[in-house]
């Protein structure tokens, strides 16, 4: 036991303060049914990571998150140029195909890299296990940064999430907004996509925050479920990826999908 506490401590903070981030702006992204923006921000981080790697450089170092901080923020404007309807194409089809795209540049680049397999291997499912508690506090204090932007704007980009029609005719500059969020969305997923990879990042942003959807209106109320089946589920996954020797990021993941269906199948048992 202790010596699990000494290995998982620090990958259980990190992916604990991964989900406080990722649950606020997930509320936003179901809202918005923009549902697969997480982890096309993400596969867009990933390329700009793989082209850092292609000039030289190391996974984990300031360089490489820049260049995918850069590269998310391309895609981060590219999504928000695609906002709405564009005639009948509604805009998670633009985003699909900017994963899509992003996915393949990213392969095509790491195919030209050293072990670029096990790059590629590294940035779906991440290294979350070794993470240090440098790069947990250094983590915790980006989202604290973002948090005070995020509260600053909340109500806008609430008035948005729940009604952009109306929010339009308030006069809200959508566009604008929509760019402010996408690029702290982009900078959340830069940070957390090379600490937890591609899939770990993506579910922790939609599994938690549809969960507490289908459960609750108040927000608040959604906000505490949340952190609840998210830190959990955080918990648990890394308990039994320690006790069977599995890819921590992984069995996280399956950790949450469990979860999900566990409470589909109780709310169901309840409603009959």
């Amino acid at each position: 036991m202790a010596e699990f506490f000494t290995m998982m401590s620090a990958p259980v903070v990190v992916a604990v303060v991964l989900v406080l981030m990722h649950g606020y702006l997930g509320g936003h992204v179901v809202r918005r049914e923009v549902i697969f923006v997480d982890i096309a921000l993400a596969q867009v981080a990933a390329f700009g990571v793989a082209i850092a790697l292609f000039f030289g450089a190391e996974h984990g170092t300031d360089v490489a998150w820049w260049s995918g901080l850069g590269s998310t923020f391309v895609g981060a404007l590219l999504i928000s140029l695609a906002g709405g309807r564009r005639g009948n194409v509604p805009q998670e089809a633009y985003i699909g195909i900017i994963y899509a795209v992003f996915s393949a540049a990213m392969i095509l680049i790491l195919t030209q890299v050293p072990h670029g397999s096990e790059e590629i291997n590294h940035l779906l499912v991440g290294s979350i296990l070794w993470v240090s508690w440098m790069q947990v506090a250094k983590t915790a204090v980006l989202y604290a940064v973002l948090g005070v932007v995020l509260w600053w704007a909340h109500g806008r980009l609430s008035r948005i999430s729940r009604d952009v029609e109306q929010a339009r005719a308030d006069g809200l500059r959508i566009k604008a907004w929509d760019f402010l969020f996408y690029a702290v969305l982009g900078t959340v997923v830069t940070s957390s996509v090379q600490i937890a990879g591609v899939l770990l990042v993506f579910t922790l942003l939609v599994v938690p925050s549809v969960m507490a959807i289908r459960l609750f209106q108040s927000g608040r109320a959604q906000f505490l479920w949340i952190l609840t089946v998210g830190t959990f589920s955080v918990i648990i996954g890394s308990a039994f990826s320690y006790v069977l020797d599995l890819p921590t990021g992984a069995a996280i993941v399956c950790t949450f999908g469990l979860g999900l269906g566990l409470q589909i199948v109780v709310e169901s048992l309840v409603r009959r």
